[in-house]
């Protein structure tokens, strides 16, 4: 339990909380979910598999329509894959990021972290005995090639990427994950690719999988959910795609923890997947004026440095210029304007210098919150 850190964030989250209940307007930019409705169609399925009594365990593995559904999607996105052997079904993309990681990590290894990125990589690569190790990207997640390979040493048995990123909304293109595919295959380390953004991404932009890179996933796994494409973040259903090897050994390890992903769960998985993509549109619209919306705000805010995102729901400006710890900048900010933010020190020990802002929330909240912020912030500077 030592190697369990407790949340970077919960200070904040307390503070929050403290503040509402006594009566203050807090906008919360700090949340990392969607703010709409799981779509109708999905929720209707959900219903109508528990009254149809689907309510006992399924194969470890996941139910066959679901299989088969993962495998029709990424069809639909030229990748083939196969079901039955490249995928398995958990409950929540964490639980498929935990068993890879214990799947193919053994203690005492390197795990390269290529950031600024999610906190709970670092918890969960310690958690089995390993090391993790920052990957620094410039600006807007871009890769650095030349930092990628001096990093990557003979102890190194793994590298984590997340793209659409959080919390940057940077992205990879196909180049740069070739170049790191050519690295894995060179130093022989995998690579985990968390995709769970990459449905909302903006401006006719088409995202570009690991799997493009490496289609017959000798060097690659991919952890894939349905909490953010489809508003399911409390429903837990995600999934990962792999070699037949790896995979297998996932399985057991399900088999032998969570046993299954929630039996009815599954089935409105089916229909999320099969069904109307029109909601996933809908949202992606939405995401995107709030997009336009808080980069414009930051990028007039005078001393502020903020890369427009290309995917996800966040933004990471930087704040150097006011010379405060993140956790120290957060704080007052939210004491002073009810505005809550998440500290950039929780996505790398150099990204101190900045905040993370999610746009999960109505384009009223987030013009009425960074206007009280950017007043209280000229008082400090």
């Amino acid at each position: 339990m030592e190697r369990i850190p407790p949340s970077g964030t919960l200070k904040m989250f307390d503070l929050a909380k403290k503040l509402e209940k006594e009566g203050r307007k807090i906008y919360h930019f700090e949340v990392g979910q969607p703010d709409f409705p799981t779509p109708d169609n999905v929720v209707e399925a959900g219903v109508k598999a528990l009254r149809g009594g689907m309510t006992k365990y399924t194969p470890a593995r996941g139910i066959p329509p679901l299989l088969d559904a993962i495998e029709g999607y990424y069809a639909s996105r030229g990748h083939k894959i196969e079901g039955d052997s490249n995928v398995v079904v958990t409950p929540g993309a964490k639980m498929a990021l935990f068993a890879g990681f214990l799947s193919t990590i053994d203690a005492g290894d390197d795990v390269l972290v290529l950031s600024p990125a999610w906190p709970t990589y670092r918890v969960m690569i310690r958690t089995v005995g390993a090391k993790p190790v920052d990957v620094p990207t410039k600006p807007g997640y871009e890769l650095d090639e030349e930092v990628l390979k001096s990093k990557a040493t003979k102890t190194v048995s793994a590298l984590v990427i997340n793209t659409p990123n959080n919390p940057t909304g940077g992205v990879l293109g196909k180049e740069q994950l070739r170049l790191i595919l050519d690295l894995a295959e060179d130093r022989d380390f995998v690579v985990f690719s968390d995709e769970i953004y990459e449905s909302l991404v903006y401006d006719g932009f088409k995202q570009t999988s690991m799997l493009d890179a490496d289609p017959n996933m000798e060097h690659t796994l991919i952890i894939n959910g349905l909490s953010k494409a489809y508003s399911m973040t409390g429903w837990r259903l995600g999934y990962a795609i792999g070699n037949p090897e790896t995979i297998e050994n996932m399985v057991r390890i399900q088999q032998n923890t969570t046993s299954c992903a929630t039996s009815f769960v599954q089935a409105a998985g089916v229909e999320a997947l099969t069904g109307s993509q029109d909601s996933v549109q809908k949202m992606v619209d939405e995401y995107q004026k709030r997009r336009d919306e808080i980069t414009r705000i930051f990028c007039e805010i005078e001393g502020i440095q903020c890369v427009n995102p290309k995917g996800a729901f966040y933004v990471f400006p930087d704040f150097s210029e006011w010379g405060l710890s993140s956790m120290t900048l957060a704080e007052l900010i939210l004491k002073k304007t009810g505005v809550t933010s998440t500290p950039g020190s929780a996505f790398g020990e150099q990204y101190d210098h900045h905040l993370r802002f999610s746009y999960s929330l109505s384009l009223d909240d987030i013009r009425e919150g960074l206007a009280e912020m950017r007043k209280f912030l000229a008082t400090i500077r």
